[in-house]
């Protein structure tokens, strides 16, 4: 039987809905300084790698101890600083990138928290190269200041193999 989570009240939905395609339209519009504003302190933003056999003691098909992205603010800083800059060969022209949610699920938990579950779907293309990629992400916002910070995000992706030459963008 499903065991559905209590149910977020029709205005912080909207609330964590807004929060999302707002963090979605500066990072696909690169300003990448403003979405840094937008993390946690303490960010933990993580993307383990999907393995190809599920683990047969716990189940899991997400790698525990591989991962395309492993941050902290002090790394998201350096790679907006980096990406913002003109050192960044990878991104230079920058890449037309598009980051599309859905299926927003809200719960709130202790204190001033809130989990929210998201489906992403993000285009990314430069010169003649186009992919797409999909998965979902498990993120934790938090209320400081009376805003929505965002304080820890899992990004499980569909793929085993990312159909992409590099993954310099955060998703």
């Amino acid at each position: 039987m499903l065991d559905l989570a209590p149910e977020a009240s029709d205005r912080l939905q909207r609330q964590v809905e807004r929060f999302l395609y707002i963090e979605a339209e500066l990072l696909d519009t690169w300003q990448l300084a403003a979405w840094l504003e937008l993390v946690t302190k303490d960010i933990d933003y993580r993307m383990p790698v999907r393995t190809t056999r599920t683990d047969k003691q716990t189940g899991e098909i997400y790698s525990n101890r591989s991962f395309h992205m492993l941050e902290d603010y002090e790394s998201l800083a350096a790679r907006v600083a980096r990406l913002s800059g003109t050192a960044a060969w990878s991104e230079y022209p920058a890449s037309r990138a598009r980051r599309h949610i859905s299926n927003v699920r809200v719960t709130p938990l202790n204190g001033d928290e809130i989990a929210a579950k998201s489906y992403i779907l993000f285009y990314w293309g430069r010169d003649e190269l186009q992919t797409v990629l999909s998965g979902e992400r498990q993120d934790v916002l938090r209320a400081v200041d009376g805003r929505l910070r965002l304080a820890r995000r899992t990004v499980l992706l569909d793929h085993i193999a990312l159909p992409i030459p590099n993954l310099s963008m955060v998703l």
